[in-house]
């Protein structure tokens, strides 16, 4: 079985999925900060996840983007 071509204008399916699951972890990586703050725990853990879902996630937009406008 071979695989199709891939269409010129189409976004990569994959790259955007991911892009969005990372978003979606960064954010909800963000709600659990607040939630720490907010009882009084330190949050410097979710600190750091949030921050390495948010970079995952502009690096995948930023990828898909360019593979889009190839």
């Amino acid at each position: 079985m071979t695989d199709p071509a891939p269409r010129p204008g189409r976004p990569n399916g994959v790259l955007r999925i991911l892009a969005v699951v990372f978003a979606v972890a960064a954010v909800g990586s963000l709600v659990l900060v607040a939630v720490d703050l907010a009882i009084g725990r330190p949050a410097s853990g979710d600190v750091f996840i949030a921050f390495l879902n948010s970079v995952a996630a502009v690096m995948l937009w930023r990828w898909r983007s360019e593979n889009e406008r190839t």
